[in-house]
């Protein structure tokens, strides 16, 4: 046996500690991936684990609990300054007096411990109006939270390269990013009294689920490869005509209806430079009329587009107007690119063919349009496929 393994065995308390002879490196490994509870815990195993657990590089506090206030308050006085890796706090508040501590605890990890990648699945905690600074920050996941003014300005992270927000409530005027790469927004609420604007110019990916309020502005985003989206029905606006439909007012008219079928697609006009596009949206959001149809916005701003399937249910309050959408102006909207349109659908109604008559009055050729008649009730799914 090595010194230092007889060392370690001495300290372990004679009886040959096996696991804490290992080195300290291989042991904050294994630790990481237990709760930060049970680290600490360790520290009544031998003398050799009495400190162990202060530069573990992986914090994981969740669960309820009542004491948490009282527990976190003691984790990070006693634990050392030491760069954390990862940090994840998901928990409950059993007192709204705890909000401002929660905050603290946030901010501790953030600026104090460098945080790398931290995950936040605090239920109805407001985080604090203050931008992040963090020059070690890659990844932000944030979950059941209301984020508001100025937290979503990342102009001070510059590592910063994935966003993620599940179930949160987003009254910020502005997303904000200069590195982000990947940015995820699932089953959210955008507020009702303006746009959040969305400025993410070096974005590769895009994914936008189940959102309500209105639909946020997306500026330019050249870089952008893949994007997914998924439209909840009338819960979100997606169209405006406003000079400035990034910041326009509640009650505005333009948020509701689209005068030429281009200029007022909020969502779509900032998703034209995707390579991958995914759709999804019930027929109503895209079929509505010749004065609010996304899906003729969809063909004017998809230059790469090269293959369009359709998917839509049959279900008795879905229809299409009276009659079919016409281009009026005469001019083809659809890419050169465009080398099919894919029609999925239960039955050959009416439904169908004013689509199909629809379609070709702008641009696509019958011999484009292929109907597949299928048994299966879909979802009223619209999937977009473009050329890389």
């Amino acid at each position: 046996m090595s010194p230092e393994s007889k060392k370690a065995a001495v300290e372990g308390g004679g009886g040959g500690d096996h696991i804490g002879a290992l080195p300290d490196a291989l042991l904050h490994h294994v630790l990481s991936f237990l709760q930060s509870k049970e680290v600490v815990r360790t520290c009544v195993l031998a003398r050799r684990w009495r400190h162990l657990w202060k530069s573990v590089p992986v914090l994981r506090v969740t669960g309820a609990d009542e004491a948490i206030h009282k527990f976190m308050d003691h984790l990070l006085l006693l634990r050392e300054r030491s760069p954390l890796e990862a940090c994840v706090f998901a928990f409950c508040l059993y007192s709204k007096h705890d909000a401002p501590f929660a905050n603290l605890w946030i901010r501790y990890v953030i600026l104090s411990c460098q945080v790398r990648v931290l995950t936040l699945d605090i239920i109805g905690l407001r985080l604090i109006d203050l931008p992040v600074v963090s020059g070690f920050l890659t990844t932000l996941e944030l979950g059941g939270m209301s984020v508001h003014g100025k937290f979503l300005d990342f102009s001070s992270c510059p590592a910063l390269e994935e966003l993620k927000m599940t179930k949160c409530t987003i009254s910020a005027d502005k997303i904000s990013s200069q590195s982000l790469k990947r940015l995820s927004i699932c089953e959210c609420k955008f507020k009702s009294d303006g746009r959040t604007v969305i400025s993410v110019p070096s974005l590769l990916f895009l994914q936008l689920i189940a959102f309500k309020g209105r639909t946020p502005f997306l500026e330019d985003m050249p870089l952008l490869v893949t994007a997914k989206v998924i439209l909840s029905g009338y819960h979100c606006t997606d169209y405006c005509y406003s000079s400035d439909p990034g910041y326009c007012p509640i009650g505005c008219t333009h948020c509701y209806g689209i005068d030429d079928g281009s200029a007022g697609c909020v969502l779509l006009k900032g998703l034209a430079d995707a390579s991958n596009l995914e759709l999804i949206a019930d027929p109503k959001v895209w079929f509505e009329s010749a004065e609010n149809c996304a899906l003729i916005c969809i063909l004017q701003h998809s230059p790469f587009l090269e293959k369009l399937t359709l998917q839509l249910s049959k279900k008795p309050d879905i229809n299409m107007r009276s009659r079919a959408i016409y281009n009026s102006m005469g001019k083809s909207c659809a890419s050169d690119n465009l080398k099919t349109v894919e029609v999925k659908c239960q039955d050959i109604d009416k439904k169908v063919h004013k689509l199909i008559m629809s379609l070709n009055s702008y641009g696509i050729p019958l011999e484009k349009i292929n109907i597949q008649q299928t048994n299966e009730s879909y979802e009223c799914i619209i999937y977009v496929k473009v050329k890389l």
